[in-house]
């Protein structure tokens, strides 16, 4: 019958229709995710970068400030550094096998403070802690 197969032919086509709406719609959303995907990877990329910078310009900071003790060429300390978010010192952990150098590294860490944090929320919370090795010249 003439009817029943023209019926049988357009629920075809609305059937494949829907389908291939029901594919842009996934594709498109595909898309969407993975350019989130991409702009969220830039911006941890961009954090990443900032707060490096950040903890760079720290550590000259801390250089800068730094009375490297006398005779203690070639000595080494590491600090671990703890700032709150407007860049005040919340903690410093000096190790260093040479008392004159951990005691002269935490002064200089204490004396350069505050630090400059960045504006970003995210770069800020990644700079807030950070690990420095410092060797006497």
């Amino acid at each position: 019958d003439a009817e029943a197969k023209r019926k049988a032919a357009a629920d075809a086509k609305a059937k494949a229709d829907a389908e291939a709406k029901a594919r842009a719609d996934a594709e498109a959303k595909a898309s969407a995710a993975k350019q989130a995907a991409e702009e969220a990877a830039q911006k941890k990329a961009e954090v990443r970068r900032i707060a490096s910078t950040a903890k760079r310009d720290f550590e000259n900071k801390i250089r800068r400030a730094w009375d490297t003790p006398a005779g203690s060429s070639g000595q080494r300390a590491t600090a671990r550094v703890t700032l709150n978010d407007s860049g005040a010192v919340q903690s410093v952990v000096v190790n260093s096998s040479d008392p004159d150098m951990k005691a002269s590294v935490e002064a200089a860490v204490r004396a350069a403070a505050p630090y400059p944090m960045p504006s970003d929320p995210d770069a800020r919370r990644e700079a807030r802690s950070f690990t420095s090795t410092f060797t006497a010249q």
